[in-house]
């Protein structure tokens, strides 16, 4: 179950960057006139960082998983 909760929070994260990057780099291109460079920017290193944190979090879960599985085994299986 709980593995379904962090799958569903990746989502409300990409969400949260994306208008994160939306207001804080409409302001930013606003207040220094950079005509949308600031906004590009940011959005692309959040989605960088993004997917950054998704592999490293599917390799975690993955190797929870193989311990999980080693340890139901039963004794003298290789």
């Amino acid at each position: 179950m709980k593995k379904y909760i962090i799958f569903a929070s990746i989502g409300f994260e990409l969400v949260g960057l994306i208008l994160g990057c939306f207001y804080l780099g409409q302001y930013l291109d606003q207040k220094y006139q950079t005509k949308g460079l600031i906004f590009a920017v940011l959005s692309l290193a959040s989605l960088a960082g993004w997917l950054v944190r998704v592999i490293w979090l599917l390799n975690r879960i993955q190797k929870q998983d193989e311990k999980e599985s080693e340890s139901k085994k039963p004794p003298g299986t290789p």
